[in-house]
């Protein structure tokens, strides 16, 4: 499996002069797999970019955390590892239901 670039140009809403644009990053085979799946996902989409192959790792979102959160994130990202040979099997994969929002 390969991770794959592309983006859903959506379709105008109301009055509004811009198209929004998502950019989503698939796992797939092919390229064709990953715009099919990405069709498939968004079927309101205008169009669906040429899927680009990801050749290395991407930048997709910045976030800003205060101190307590980063301590939070931090215990139990530590936690999490101490608990990794009970919980190996059990690491849901990436999908539309566990996914961050989009746009």
């Amino acid at each position: 499996m390969n991770l794959f670039k592309c983006r859903a140009v959506m379709p105008l809403l109301a009055h509004e002069r811009t198209h929004a644009v998502r950019t989503y990053l698939v796992v797939a085979e092919s390229a064709e797999e990953a715009r099919a799946r990405l069709v498939a996902e968004r079927p309101g989409a205008e169009f669906v970019t040429i899927p680009v192959e990801a050749p290395d790792v991407l930048l997709v979102t910045v976030d800003a955390m205060d101190e307590r959160e980063v301590a939070d994130l931090r215990s139990a990202c530590e936690w999490r590892e101490k608990q990794a040979p009970i919980f190996a099997d059990s690491v849901p994969l990436a999908g539309p239901y566990n996914a961050e929002p989009q746009g």
